[in-house]
């Protein structure tokens, strides 16, 4: 089988320069590279192997892995089998460690996968970035200051275990369930569609599987949440439509399984 790795810029170019992974990456993988904005492209045209879509800007996080999914089918080939990896620009793993959950994933037979992310070059700070399904009291106490009980501790985990949903800074789909689940849901911009799509995912008894020795760097900048930013506009209303369409799933989840199904 084949890997395709989703890398959506934000004028991201500097990082990924500085990074400096994806060129190693493409050795071995299908990299596509998804311009959100105009942006300077000398680095990426040095590397006639990376896959550059440089159109439909200022469009959401789901919307653009959408649509390199679609042209790594179109014009790719990528089959069913395969598997497709959403990767954040400031993220930094070797071609050893993605061969290697690949490698996992198949003998295990795992549909979504996470691995683990930490904040440092040293593998020493842990990026909190598998979590339990939130409900509206954790998204309240988390943005008045009083911490997120959601986050799973790391250090606890030692084997590939299921969690409820890991961040979109890195995940990995067979290829054919990206496509059951249709996707992210472009009606997020920013925000909380990693939850949503690990959710949908958990509700046709696919969950989320962690692998602990995967690891990788995510040199994360957080975006400002002053209550007169946009990110914090962008947030609430992710909030909200995650809160709705869980409540809508859990339902309909509930009443096909009184009726039989």
């Amino acid at each position: 089988m084949a890997v395709y790795i989703s890398v959506v810029s934000h004028n991201h170019s500097e990082i990924i320069e500085q990074l400096n992974c994806l060129p190693h990456l493409s050795e071995e993988f299908n990299v596509i590279v998804k311009l959100n904005r105009k942006e300077e492209k000398s680095y990426y045209n040095r590397y006639t192997q990376l896959h550059i879509l440089d159109e439909q800007y200022d469009i959401g996080f789901g919307h653009n892995n959408n649509l390199v999914y679609s042209y790594c089918k179109k014009h790719l080939g990528m089959q069913p089998s395969d598997y497709f990896i959403v990767l954040n620009p400031d993220v930094f793993i070797t071609v050893t460690m993605i061969t290697n959950l690949v490698s996992l994933m198949t003998k295990n037979n795992v549909k979504i996968g996470a691995i683990n992310l930490y904040k440092d070059m040293n593998y020493s700070i842990y990026d909190e970035s598998v979590r339990d399904f939130p409900i509206l009291l954790d998204f309240v106490m988390s943005f008045l200051g009083y911490g997120n009980k959601t986050v799973v501790n790391k250090s606890e985990i030692k084997k590939p275990t299921i969690v409820d949903w890991a961040a979109g800074s890195f995940l990995v789909f067979q290829s054919s369930h990206y496509s059951k689940l249709g996707g992210f849901d472009e009606c997020y911009f920013m925000y909380c569609e990693d939850i949503d799509i690990c959710y949908r995912s958990s509700m046709i008894n696919e969950s989320v599987v962690y692998f602990p020795n995967i690891k990788a760097v995510h040199l994360a900048k957080h975006s400002n949440r002053k209550l007169i930013s946009k990110h914090f506009y962008w947030h609430v209303k992710s909030i909200v439509r995650y809160l709705l369409s869980k409540k809508k799933l859990t339902s309909k989840k509930s009443l096909l399984e009184c009726d039989g199904f």
